[in-house]
């Protein structure tokens, strides 16, 4: 998993939020509210708000208005079989994986090809 959650709120501009995207070299950002992450935005999300709109309109949108709302999480001690189960299971690319309930980093499927593939 990455370590440590990298986040935007949920009245963040797309404009923001790419940006936060592409310095940190990741595919989604977990949006957080008072703590508790509520939501993602992924690279997808933002190709679907430029449908239909001018690329300022987009930018201008904001975390709330794009975001896919809920995460899925899963366990830090959840066996990595357990966590690819559930994210093909759901057609997910990502898990928020938590510690006492607390969100504490991500893991996607391309760490788990980094993992069992790569390495």
């Amino acid at each position: 998993m990455h370590r440590g959650i990298v986040a935007c709120e949920l009245d963040d501009t797309v404009a923001q939020v790419a940006k936060t995207m592409i310095d940190s070299e990741i595919h989604a950002v977990v949006v957080m509210e008072g703590g508790k992450a509520v939501g993602v935005v992924s690279q997808t999300d933002m190709v679907l708000a430029r449908q239909g709109r001018t690329s300022e309109q987009a930018r201008a949108m904001l975390a709330r208005e794009i975001m896919t709302p809920g995460c899925a999480t899963c366990d830090a001690e959840m066996l990595l079989s357990d966590a690819v189960s559930l994210m093909t299971g759901r057609r997910m690319h990502r898990l928020v994986v938590t510690e006492n309930g607390q969100p504490v980093g991500v893991i996607s499927m391309t760490d788990v090809v980094r993992k069992i593939i790569v390495e």
